[in-house]
């Protein structure tokens, strides 16, 4: 006879006693969760194939976010150390961010202490970016001026802000979605050896973190280059001209990646693509004077990459991606003879230029337009080593050498 086996209750509602006894209840078991939604307050007004937020740092890159934002680009912010230059920013009060660690006097041209006055505002921010940014954003271009103190000493910590940004909001890819138009100082500005020592040491971390892909893309802005191909521009009208100038070329090439096209598109996909491309990126823009030429385009638009509105210094074959975007009038297309053989010699053309770069291609016709014009945007460049070698020329030296 087998010895009996011992076994527990039989009951089943004698084990669901023993089982809830086992259990214990939890504090929060009773709340519900308060889980913070994250929504679009702000709607861009952009109209193009991506939506941008733009971050200005500083003086100089607060005006240049304020020219994106009256492009439409309304998803908008300037911050600044300093509070009179946000007060004279005509931006709404909302779309501001002071940090007042140093009261009104700022950091100056200190980018050590902005840097550290940003650390103890940077939740502040990052919450900020939360009402002015929302879920829907594609990219962030942060703008500053390397030379000065708020810009130049903010510009890396927002780098990182912004991609902590995307990843809160559950985007992929976070250093290919953060971008830095960063401008150069002029020659009387570097004469200061603090200013020239600040934009040199600036502009060259931001060009080797750009070339590591820890950004895409780095858009250098020479004030001395723009100054030189146009003396003639007014104290006044400078800062707006280049400013709206250079947005105004962003924009463009945002807007033509969503237009239909007859001939040939340069889509959403073409453009990401070419704003991915790690490294430094220039864009240009040339009507074309010599239609009836064969090589009339090609030249313009050579024309169009050595006097580039941005920087200079740049090895064209070192580009991993370019596009050329046409845009003409409906009687230049329809009369022209030989423009579309004219058009394929300038986009082979660009593809020597550039090397072994992807080139992009678009042809779009416009009624309202009476000329043909050509846009450019390559990405992908090593830094202009030259360039930033001119700035060390104002950086006076200890007497052991060192800067």
């Amino acid at each position: 006879m087998s010895e009996e086996k011992k076994s527990g209750p039989e009951k089943p509602e004698e084990y669901k006693d023993i089982f809830a006894a086992s259990i214990p209840n939890l504090p929060l078991e009773n709340y519900v969760p308060n889980v913070e939604a994250i929504t679009d307050e702000v709607e861009d007004k952009s109209g193009g194939a991506l939506t941008y937020a733009f971050i200005g740092a500083g003086q100089g890159g607060g005006r240049m976010a304020k020219a994106f934002y009256d492009l439409g680009y309304t998803k908008t912010l300037a911050i600044n150390t300093a509070k009179n230059d946000l007060n004279l920013l005509d931006l709404p009060e909302d779309h501001k961010f002071y940090i007042d660690y140093y009261g009104d006097q700022g950091a100056g041209k200190d980018q050590q202490k902005a840097a550290i006055a940003f650390e103890s505002r940077e939740q502040e921010v990052f919450n900020k970016l939360k009402s002015i940014v929302g879920e829907h954003v594609d990219r962030i271009i942060i703008c500053a001026g390397v030379a000065g103190g708020s810009g130049g000493g903010t510009i890396t910590s927002l780098i990182k802000l912004s991609q902590k940004y995307f990843t809160y909001v559950g985007r992929e890819d976070a250093a290919e979605r953060v971008g830095v138009i960063a401008s150069l100082p002029t020659t009387g500005e570097s004469a200061s050896p603090v200013v020239a020592r600040n934009a040199y040491n600036r502009m060259k971390q931001l060009c080797a973190m750009a070339e590591e892909k820890k950004f895409s893309p780095l858009i250098i802005v020479d004030n001395q280059k723009i100054k030189k191909l146009y003396p003639k521009l007014t104290v006044k009208a400078f800062w707006p001209t280049i400013n709206n100038t250079v947005a105004g070329l962003f924009h463009i090439f945002n807007i033509l990646s969503v237009q239909n096209s007859d001939y040939t598109s340069f889509d959403p996909q073409d453009y990401d693509s070419v704003m991915k491309s790690a490294g430094c990126m220039i864009m240009g823009v040339t009507s074309v004077k010599d239609l009836e030429s064969e090589t009339g385009v090609a030249m313009a638009l050579k024309s169009n990459l050595e006097t580039t509105l941005l920087a200079e210094g740049f090895n064209l074959k070192t580009a991993k991606a370019a596009a050329g975007v046409v845009v003409g009038g409906s009687e230049i297309f329809e009369k022209t003879e030989g423009l579309m053989d004219n058009l394929e010699h300038a986009f082979s053309t660009l593809a020597a230029i550039t090397g072994n770069a992807m080139v992009h291609r678009g042809i779009y016709e416009d009624p309202s337009k009476d000329k043909l014009v050509v846009y450019t945007l390559i990405g992908g460049l090593e830094s202009p080593k030259k360039r930033l070698e001119d700035l060390t020329k104002f950086i006076k030296l200890d007497p052991y050498g060192d800067e």
